[in-house]
């Protein structure tokens, strides 16, 4: 099967590395095969040189020239409703429950593994009835 997901002017990535993590950028220029200027996404962050490793590409991609200036950048990704696609994917969920899962204290994490041990007693006798 083909790639369908390249490095490209307008793509829209996932930086999963540093501070940065977990944000979404979009690709503006290619400065050469290993390293991309990205300008993050609902977010007042500097346009900042990153390499391609630390970027997972998605499958958006927003109509902008190259080097655009930051302000078409946010218009496009706005015209395109970007955040608003990203936000419904399963990856996105992912990461949102992930980082919620983080949030937790003491007591909510007792909860939540009292409840999930109770599941887990559900399905084992689900599956020794069968």
């Amino acid at each position: 099967m083909p790639y369908t997901q390249f490095v490209e002017v307008g793509r829209a990535a996932l930086v999963t590395f540093g501070p940065l993590a977990d944000k979404l950028a979009v690709v503006v220029d290619i400065i050469d095969d290993k390293r991309v200027m990205i300008d993050l996404v609902n977010s007042t962050e500097p346009r900042q040189v990153i390499p391609t490793k630390r970027l997972r590409l998605t499958d958006f991609v927003v109509k902008i020239e190259r080097g655009a200036a930051p302000e078409a950048v946010a218009q496009a990704v706005q015209a395109d409703k970007l955040f608003d696609k990203w936000s419904e994917t399963a990856w996105a969920k992912r990461i949102q429950a992930s980082h919620a899962k983080l949030q937790l204290n003491d007591f909510q994490r007792f909860k939540y593994a009292k409840l999930h041990a109770q599941r887990a007693k559900l399905i084992r006798e689900k599956l020794a009835k069968k």
